[in-house]
């Protein structure tokens, strides 16, 4: 399936407690915002940025009163490591980060 384009809409889902919802962009700058309640909204847009500051603005006010990010589809990443060379050097995610020692030495 390498190069092949997936035709779903990207979608959010958030979640608190039991409830979810689920924002999707369709095409034609459209916003679909559905809930497992079945409440469902529609919102069109004239150009991608009111849909983007929109859709922005939502997620914000989700987050602030306590929904989860808890997924995003269409999963990109294959899972499989796309580099052929390693980087140089030590690889940073099987390291703890440096801790910042105090200089004792002149005081």
């Amino acid at each position: 399936m390498i190069g092949a384009v997936d035709e779903r809409p990207p979608t959010w889902v958030f979640a608190r407690g039991e409830q979810t919802i689920r924002v999707q962009r369709l095409p034609g700058q459209v916003l679909h915002i559905g809930s497992d309640e079945g409440n469902d909204r529609r919102f069109a847009f004239t150009d991608v940025d009111e849909l983007t500051a929109f859709h922005c603005g939502f997620e914000e006010h989700l987050i602030a009163t306590g929904w989860s990010l808890v997924e995003f589809e269409p999963e990109r990443r294959s899972g499989v490591e796309r580099r052929t060379v390693a980087r140089p050097g030590r690889d940073r995610r099987r390291f703890p980060p440096l801790r910042l020692v105090k200089d004792v030495r002149n005081t």
